[in-house]
């Protein structure tokens, strides 16, 4: 008889779910509480923070097959030219990543992109620029928008755009 209540004596695993559930009831104020404050400091932060934004592309120099097109377009001036080395260096993968991104990093057209970007235009129209902000308006966006080639022994070329 002994052993049967050192049995039911000894503490066991168990979870008394009422116990549980009482305990959760007693304390429904601080949880409702917490939960309400959290949730507000969570729409504030939500509504208040400023945006970051950044963009990476990855392009990938041009094979072959892709400047046929453009090739077959230019086959006169291969009569015309006696040298097609010149064509073909022009021509190259390597030298159209590099034009690709030089006229990427062009301010002009950073400019344009800036003056056409809906988004853009209402960050003109919340500033409410004059002329003269309007041109350090661009000039200060412009500087955050570039492409580089970080590794140039890989075949595919990132192009960080930061805004």
């Amino acid at each position: 008889m002994s052993d049967i209540q050192a049995v039911n004596n000894s503490p066991s695993d168990e979870i008394d779910l009422v116990e549980l559930v009482k305990t959760l009831w007693q304390g429904k104020v601080t949880i409702a509480v917490c939960t309400v404050v959290f949730t507000v400091c969570a729409i504030v932060y939500a509504l208040t923070a400023q945006q970051w934004w950044t963009s990476k592309a990855v392009i990938t120099t041009g094979q072959y097959q892709n400047t046929a097109n453009l090739r077959s377009q230019v086959t006169n001036l291969y009569a015309v030219i006696n040298d097609s080395s010149r064509i073909n260096k022009i021509l190259s993968s390597n030298a159209l990543l590099n034009d690709y991104i030089t006229e990427f990093n062009a301010f002009d057209n950073k400019k344009a992109f800036i003056e056409n970007n809906e988004i853009m235009k209402q960050y003109a129209n919340e500033a409410q620029l004059t002329d003269d902000n309007k041109a350090q308006f661009i000039t200060n966006w412009a500087k955050r928008i570039s492409a580089s080639q970080p590794d140039k022994k890989k075949s595919t070329r990132c192009l960080p755009i930061k805004f």
